[in-house]
C-alpha cells in the first residue's frame, strides 16, 4: 500500500493530519509506504493507491471532513482491508 501525504508544513492542523496517518498505520499493523510532500493547500490530502481519503467528500456542498485521529484511522482501516 501507498500513502500520498500532501500538506503544509506551515500550517499545525496539516501537521496533526500527517502525525494521525502515520499513528494510524502503526496502531493498525499496516505495512505501508508513507510520501510526504509540502504543498501551499487549503486542506492536507491523503491519497491511498490513488483514492483521496480527505478529498473525497462532497465538494460541491463544501463539506469536509472533521481531521481527526477517528476519522484517518477509520478511513485507512476500511481501505486497507
Amino acid at each position: 500500500m501507498e500513502i500520498n501525504i500532501v500538506y503544509s508544513k506551515n500550517n499545525a492542523e496539516h501537521m496533526k493530519a500527517a502525525t494521525f496517518v502515520r499513528k494510524a498505520v502503526k496502531n493498525l499493523g499496516i505495512r505501508a509506504k508513507i510520501v510526504e510532500r509540502d504543498s501551499a493547500m487549503s486542506i492536507p490530502r491523503v491519497v491511498v493507491n490513488g483514492f483521496d481519503l480527505i478529498g473525497s467528500t462532497d465538494k460541491n456542498a463544501g463539506i469536509s471532513p472533521e481531521l481527526s485521529y477517528d476519522y484517518i484511522e477509520q478511513a485507512l482501516e476500511r481501505t486497507a482491508w
